[in-house]
């Protein structure tokens, strides 16, 4: 999986010690599979320790917002460990909504 941050680095074949290590500072990261499958996080300037965390799923028709709206980073890293390893239970640590874009 591809890991993009806000700072424009991009590490292909992101591993955990990435994911760990990198995500703290950036005001979005992006942890995707291809172009249209990810999971993604933005940090909230009214939250400082908080993040919006978003997926989708093949298409924007299938895009979810976590219901939490300041996830805290340890939950994001997380939830992008678990995403990279392939372990789904990531998506019923939170309450997604389905959002228009």
């Amino acid at each position: 999986m591809e890991l993009t941050l806000e700072s424009g680095a991009v590490i292909r074949d992101a591993t955990e010690q990435d994911i760990r290590g990198r995500i703290e500072g950036e005001e979005f990261a992006i942890l995707a599979a291809d172009e249209d499958t990810y999971l993604q996080c933005a940090k909230q300037n009214d939250a400082p320790s908080g993040y919006l965390l978003e997926f989708q799923e093949g298409d924007l028709g299938n895009h979810y917002r976590a219901t939490d709206e300041a996830v805290p980073l340890d939950r994001v890293i997380a939830t992008f460990l678990k995403y990279q390893r392939g372990d789904e239970s990531w998506k019923s640590d939170f309450e997604w909504q389905r959002i228009e874009l």
